[in-house]
């Protein structure tokens, strides 16, 4: 047997691995229009952003790099937990037969990352849910 060859079942599961390899890179990329959403912040004053953004909640994360002289604004977006309950009956009887515990779920971190001067300069993202979570800048009146 050469290394060329390959039997039907090892040619399936490098083809199922293949498949489930490009699954997960396409959870991490954006579409073009929450792309242009992220970089329309590129080149805007960070107080914009904290206008914008929600603040509460501890939805906003701000760090300062003291080497690169940076300061990094992370808005993450998630799906709080929730508690399901699951009812029975007996006859006319409702009763709360047991609950399901729902976890919160990670929707997106976007990071902003400003200069010294304060003015946006890139952006990352991490998340499943970014395309639909990243906003754009309000309008300038």
């Amino acid at each position: 047997m050469n290394a060329l060859s390959f039997t039907p079942r090892a040619m399936a599961c490098a083809l199922l691995c293949l498949g489930l390899a490009g699954t997960s890179r396409a959870e991490g990329t954006l579409g073009a229009d929450a792309k242009a959403r992220a970089d329309a912040w590129i080149g805007r004053d960070a107080s914009e952003l904290l206008v914008q953004l929600r603040v509460d909640g501890g939805r906003l994360e701000i760090d300062e790099d003291d080497t690169s002289m940076e300061t990094y604004y992370t808005s993450n977006t998630k799906k709080p937990g929730w508690t399901e309950n699951v009812y029975g009956s007996v006859g006319d009887l409702r009763y709360i037969d047991h609950q399901v515990q729902h976890p919160p779920e990670h929707r997106c971190d976007i990071t902003y990352v400003a200069d010294r001067d304060g003015i946006i300069r890139r952006w990352e993202h991490d998340g499943p849910q970014c395309d639909t979570d990243i906003v754009g800048p309000k309008p300038r009146r």
